[in-house]
């Protein structure tokens, strides 16, 4: 397992199996590596011939710098956890090599003023702004993302499609743990009590969405999700809502539909959402 630091290495070793025609998988991360970040790696394996990861902590897609500052980091069992999965390359640049002089902020413009867009404003433009340097520094044939930040995967399918043609996208279904929470980096930061409190929440939001006809509109349900979490006590969310699945858009009914939420655990916010 090789660990690149500077792009001009990175280039200069995929050059050399690019010329060959191998096929070149990418998952881009920030780190604090799971078993969620393994199922990309694997199918990424299974997919291409040479897999690259990249390890960046992206300060610009961070809304405030204490939430930049105590996302979780550790690189030596981040390292581990990539030779143990036979990682080919870990790219690990640091901000200055990515961002010389200060690069301009790309402005998201898919599926805007909805979910994490409404109440991370900003967010969404940092994570284009970073992914598309990583995309052609790279040069990916395929690039793997998870379906637990969904809104995040539809906005890249759409950036990709603009701007970087010969890339596709591979959408992998979300890695639970087996209470059926999602694995997340931001899990680290809970403590036994809000980690068992977020399990009890999750399971009983997977109940409600099985408590009523598929066949209702999305609108109909989104009146029953709100009355489901007004009769929850001290819990704290940004949103709790069924959309569809292709557009986001509250249309349709509810077969068609993913149950979002974001929830904050003290200062912790969890996003993630239910397949129907």
């Amino acid at each position: 397992m090789l660990i690149i630091k500077d792009i001009s290495h990175l280039k200069l070793y995929l050059k050399a199996y690019q010329e060959k025609g191998y096929s070149i998988g990418y998952v881009p991360t920030m780190g604090a590596l799971h078993q969620g970040h393994g199922k990309l790696f694997k199918q990424s394996q299974n997919d291409n011939q040479k897999t690259v990861i990249s390890i960046f902590v992206n300060e610009k897609q961070f809304n405030k710098k204490e939430d930049f500052d105590k996302y979780p980091r550790n690189k030596g069992r981040d390292y581990d956890f990539c030779e143990s999965h036979n990682v080919d390359v870990i790219f690990e640049p640091s901000s200055e090599e990515i961002y010389p002089d200060d690069k301009p902020i790309l402005k998201n413009k898919y599926f805007q003023n909805i979910l994490c867009d409404r109440f991370r404003p900003g967010h969404f433009d940092g994570v284009t702004t970073v992914l598309n340097e990583f995309f052609s520094i790279v040069h990916a044939n395929k690039v793997y993302f998870g379906q637990k930040d969904y809104q995040q995967l539809k906005i890249v399918e759409k950036f990709i499609e603009e701007k970087f043609t010969n890339l596709k996208i591979i959408s992998i279904p979300t890695e639970r743990q087996e209470e059926g929470i999602a694995y997340s980096s931001r899990n680290e930061n809970l403590s036994k009590k809000q980690l068992q409190e977020f399990i009890d929440f999750h399971s009983s939001a997977i109940q409600f969405t099985k408590s009523f006809d598929k066949k209702i509109q999305i609108k109909e349900a989104n009146t029953l999700a709100k009355n489901f979490i007004t009769n929850l006590v001290d819990q704290e969310f940004d949103y709790f809502e069924f959309r569809n699945a292709n557009s986001l858009e509250i249309e349709g009914d509810i077969s068609d539909a993913r149950l979002f939420y974001a929830i904050y655990k003290g200062q912790t916010r969890l996003i993630d959402n239910i397949e129907l």
